[in-house]
């Protein structure tokens, strides 16, 4: 069975054996048959074959090894604590990708949740100039805002607050891919983390926010230096894999010529909000085309 998507403007065709166990998410994706710049082969097997070539290390979840130019990495299930999908491809040629999934495993390893990332898609996304960011997507104006940070940080409650205050809206809880051509362009992905908030929407980027917690609000522009480190890890890439994270770190330096980053220490209130429209506005940003 075939399925085509559509990411970022980077169109995907998948091969499987049989129905994707698609949740609400995926189909928002779904696109016409077409001319796919990747291709994904998913098959099943009893049991994950055995790993071939030197093993790099584990990001999360994830378990990766490297054989020449070919990439091979592992996801593992954090719930059952087992691999249930393995993702091949080269980084020559990341077009084609062969993924194989445990037969049991299938209807849970299909779901958008797991599906995309069991594939790499961020990854294979970097190899057409897109990073893929752990942040909130808020669009407000015709803008897209990010707001990243670690994990329980305040991500949904700084998005929530400019939807209830601004009239702005949420698009993803959780994830957001940001494509640099003629401007950044922020796009919606087909998973949402534990937020459950996920649309396929694009917009021109307005700015990324890098968040913190604290007792009084306090906004600044970031320089190259100091807004790479904090983004840097906040962006789903492997500093295992050499050429991808090189790859990541000049994107990112592109991104920053473009658009403004700023950190924002902030209370869980429409204060924070104020805080960084005034540090906007100060900088010449206005919502509006």
């Amino acid at each position: 069975m075939d399925y085509y998507y559509n990411f970022c403007g980077v169109p995907f065709r998948i091969a499987a054996p049989e129905a994707l166990w698609e949740d609400s998410d995926s189909p928002k994706f779904r696109c016409a048959p077409c001319a796919p710049a990747i291709t994904i082969e998913i098959t099943s097997a009893p049991q994950l074959p055995a790993m071939t070539g030197r093993f790099l290390g584990h990001r999360g979840e994830k378990y990766i090894w490297r054989d020449g130019s070919t990439v091979t990495r592992l996801t593992q299930d954090v719930f059952r604590s087992q691999p249930h999908m393995l993702c091949t491809y080269d980084l020559n040629h990341p077009g084609s990708v062969r993924c194989i999934a445990r037969e049991e495993d299938w209807r849970w390893a299909t779901r958008s949740q797991f599906l995309w990332p069991g594939v790499s898609l961020p990854q294979l996304l970097l190899h057409h100039d897109t990073l893929t960011f752990h942040a909130s997507y808020v669009a407000h104006q015709g803008w897209g805002i990010l707001f990243t940070a670690p994990s329980q940080t305040g991500k949904s409650t700084q998005a929530s607050i400019w939807e209830k205050h601004r009239g702005a809206r949420v698009l993803n809880g959780d994830k957001a891919a940001v494509r640099l051509g003629e401007r950044p362009m922020v796009h919606g992905m087909p998973f949402s983390g534990t937020s459950g908030i996920c649309e396929n929407v694009s917009m021109p980027l307005g700015c990324i926010v890098v968040l913190s917690q604290a007792k009084e609000n306090a906004v600044r522009r970031l320089g190259a230096q100091e807004a790479l480190s904090l983004l840097s890890p906040n962006v789903f890439s492997d500093q295992l894999i050499s050429e991808e994270w090189q790859k990541t770190l000049l994107l990112l330096l592109d991104f920053m010529a473009a658009v403004p980053i700023y950190a924002l220490a902030c209370t869980p209130d429409v204060r924070a909000v104020e805080e960084l429209e005034a540090a906007m506005a100060r900088d010449g940003l206005q919502f509006s085309h």
